[in-house]
């Protein structure tokens, strides 16, 4: 199955589940203002069921999921539009055969289901936009581009610029050159030069770069250690020039999407590109309800950690994310104001003297990390990733293992398989056997292992378990 096959299904799907959920928010709506329905359970249920068998039906006539685009357009939000409408005309028939003492609260909830709807698929069309642009891809193509630099000026180098022009599967943004002159355009494509890692790391994060492209003989005499280091350090993938073939009809060819590390092949995301929008999509959607749902329950816990010793309810600290980025992780405060005054200190259990008394107990119900949910709505972070870290113990781990930066692939997580199966990490051992975990789980990741891994923590937060 095509990669735009797959992307139109899930988006059908998504758009399905989001006009179902306009229809059910409508008619509790109505109920709320209007009097008491009788036999209520029983006409939700079937006016959720038409409702579904309506969204459907709309959608694939009018073709509303096929046509998702970089830009939102008049065509792409039309066909929404339509869509809606065509639902409220397929419904209408529903809302006078059900009897109902009040015809008002019928005709009214055919104007507020549908209202709901088109808002609802509307505000998901941007978030789609959003996403899809957040993560650097061409969505108006079946396939990933990833946008690369070409290692060094040469005129062999200058040379591979048109063999990409057309290229389904590379974006080349330029050419990097420790040598060359800072500025110069070679066949329209500037020279951005660097001598320091630092360089480097302005360079990736003002263009976005994902790759770096290096003739074989540059990857086995001439690419200085450094350079190798930062590149890697930023998330920038080394990657083998490839094949004319693999240029303008292949996908990646396996040997090209690797890095040239001392100790291992470098490990590529498990997730197709589709997933991760989706996958993206999905942690926006449900992080949003769940910030309003769970609401109270913030007011609660602000008040009851302010109240304990008066210092500031919320905690921050800055991690480091997707493509190495800092961010600062948000949590409810659960130690002492003092807790770290001697320097960086991993938390050591329930039995840790630095916890307040109300931090035990969100420590121990997991409260404490529902401030991270503004995190995951932001971008910062997904509900499933590995656990982000601290420069000051990252640099320990990468002593030991140099794969801890492969995980910069992909946002960290409020949960992650690590977490599940190794607990709490308060020694370099124990941070040493999460990062092989986290690797596992890049290497085979999907929307199936996270739904897994999603499940797997809420049990184990509701049966009490500790990590």
């Amino acid at each position: 199955m095509g990669s735009g096959v797959k992307r139109s299904l899930y988006v059908l799907l998504l758009d399905t589940v989001i006009s179902i959920t306009a229809s059910l928010m409508s008619i509790l709506l109505v109920r709320f203002l209007m009097n008491p329905i009788l036999g209520f359970q029983t006409f939700l249920l079937i006016w959720l069921g038409c409702s579904g068998a309506a969204s459907l039906a709309s959608f694939l006539i009018t073709g509303s999921h096929k046509v998702v685009v970089k830009h939102s357009n008049i065509r792409s939000l039309g066909r929404v539009a339509t869509a809606s409408v065509l639902k409220l005309v397929m419904m209408i028939p529903v809302l006078y055969l059900i009897h109902i003492e009040s015809r008002y609260s019928l005709r009214l909830l055919g104007v507020v289901d549908f209202l709901m709807t088109v808002t609802a698929l509307v505000v998901s069309r941007v978030l789609i936009v959003v996403i899809a642009d957040d993560m650097n891809r061409d969505t108006g193509r079946d396939v990933k581009r990833l946008r690369v630099m070409i290692y060094g000026a040469s005129d062999k180098n200058v040379s591979l610029v048109t063999r990409f022009e057309d290229s389904p599967n590379y974006m080349v943004m330029g050419f990097l050159s420790i040598d060359g002159i800072d500025g110069e355009v070679l066949q329209s494509k500037r020279v951005y030069k660097f001598t320091t890692p630092e360089d480097i790391r302005r360079l990736h994060t003002e263009l976005g770069i994902e790759g770096v492209l290096l003739h074989k003989s540059v990857q086995d005499n001439n690419l200085p250690q450094w350079v190798f280091d930062a590149f890697i350090e930023n998330g920038i993938h080394i990657l083998t020039v490839p094949a004319v073939s693999e240029i303008d009809y292949g996908g990646h060819a396996q040997h090209a999407i690797k890095a040239f590390s001392k100790k291992d092949d470098f490990i590529p995301d498990g997730m197709s590109s589709t997933e991760r929008i989706f996958k993206r999509m999905c942690d926006c959607f449900i992080a949003a309800i769940l910030l309003i749902i769970f609401s109270p329950l913030f007011l609660v816990c602000w008040i009851a950690v302010k109240i304990e010793d008066g210092g500031p309810a919320i905690f921050k600290q800055e991690r480091l994310g997707r493509f190495g980025r800092t961010f600062y992780i948000y949590k409810f405060r659960s130690m002492k104001l003092d807790a770290e005054q001697m320097g960086p200190a991993l938390y050591s259990g329930e039995e840790d003297k630095r916890l307040t008394k109300v931090g035990r107990f969100i420590r121990a119900h997991h409260l404490d990390e529902l401030p991270q949910l503004w995190n995951v709505f932001i971008g910062d972070m997904s509900f499933v990733g590995y656990r982000p870290e601290r420069q000051f113990y990252i640099d320990q781990i990468v002593e030991k293992d140099p794969r801890y930066f492969y995980l910069y692939q992909i946002r960290p997580g409020v949960t992650s398989y690590a977490t599940l199966r190794n607990g709490y990490t308060d020694t370099i051992e124990k941070m040493l056997r999460r990062l092989e975990l986290d690797l596992y789980y890049l290497r085979n990741r999907s929307m199936w292992f996270d739904i897994k891994i999603l499940l797997q923590t809420f049990l184990s937060i509701v049966f009490g378990k500790k990590f």
